[in-house]
C-alpha cells in the first residue's frame, strides 16, 4: 500500500466523520471537508510524480471523490429542505 492509495482510504474515512460530525459541529465539519479535498488533490499528485499509480487508485480514487462530494451533496440537500 502505497502513499496516494493511503491517502484515498483516508478520504473515504474523513467522509464518515465529516457526516457525522455534520449535526454536532458544522464548522469541525466543513474543515473535515476541506482537508478530505485536500487529500484527493496530493493523492492525484504523489501518484503521478512518483509514478505509483496502480489498479487499485485507478478504481478506488473516483469512488472516494464520489462518495465525498455525494455525501456533502446529501447533507446540503437535508438542511435546505428543512
Amino acid at each position: 500500500m502505497n502513499i496516494p492509495n493511503i491517502l484515498t482510504m483516508l478520504r473515504f474515512v474523513m467522509t464518515i466523520g465529516f457526516l457525522y460530525l455534520f449535526p454536532i459541529n458544522r464548522l469541525a465539519s466543513a474543515g473535515l471537508f476541506v482537508l478530505a479535498a485536500v487529500t484527493d488533490f496530493f493523492d492525484g499528485y504523489v501518484a503521478r510524480k512518483y509514478n505509483l499509480i496502480t489498479s487499485f487508485g485507478k478504481i478506488m480514487d473516483p469512488i472516494a471523490d464520489k462518495f465525498l462530494i455525494l455525501s456533502a451533496f446529501a447533507v446540503l440537500a437535508i438542511v435546505m429542505a428543512v
